[in-house]
């Protein structure tokens, strides 16, 4: 019995280790592609600002890098909010979450090929957790000044 119990345990952490890994990989199929690093262009520290507060982040400018499973932490801090943006920050204890979010569902909106409800999140998750591992806060801050540039697509 207790094989069988030690058995069922190992099954169910191997199980919650490797569900946000594969919805991380499906979500990253999911996409015809990644965004490419933005840009190199110039600002006024105020322009950097500015957009780093539109899309509800503190001061200082910074990208905390995420893995797939900090968001058995975003559940946990965030379970008692409604609002996906405070979700995917958890009172900015990740810093510059909110704009990779945004700039993953701009690229997203062209990009992807299921588009149900779950594949949209799912991949915008995915994406956001890319972003947060490969671009650095500035790139981020440029994809945002360059989008603000842009009209939102329908």
């Amino acid at each position: 019995m207790k094989k069988l119990l030690v058995v069922v345990l190992l099954l169910a952490a191997l199980f919650v280790a490797g569900v946000p890994v594969a919805a991380y990989l499906a979500g990253m199929d999911n996409m015809d592609d990644r965004p490419p690093p933005p840009e190199r262009i110039t600002y006024r520290e105020y322009q950097a600002m500015v957009v780093w507060d539109e899309r509800k982040e503190l001061p200082p400018i910074a990208l905390q890098a995420i893995t797939p499973w900090h968001f058995y932490a975003l559940i946990w801090c965030s379970r008692y909010n409604d609002d996906i943006e405070d979700f995917l920050t958890c009172g900015d204890r990740y810093p510059g979450l909110r704009a990779a979010a945004y700039v993953a569902k701009r690229h997203l909106d062209d990009h992807l090929k299921q588009r149900g409800l779950i594949w949209r999140y799912m991949s915008r998750a995915a994406l956001t957790i890319w972003i947060s591992r490969n671009w650095t806060a500035e790139q981020l801050v440029q994809e945002l000044i360059r989008l603000k540039s842009l009209p939102p697509s329908a």
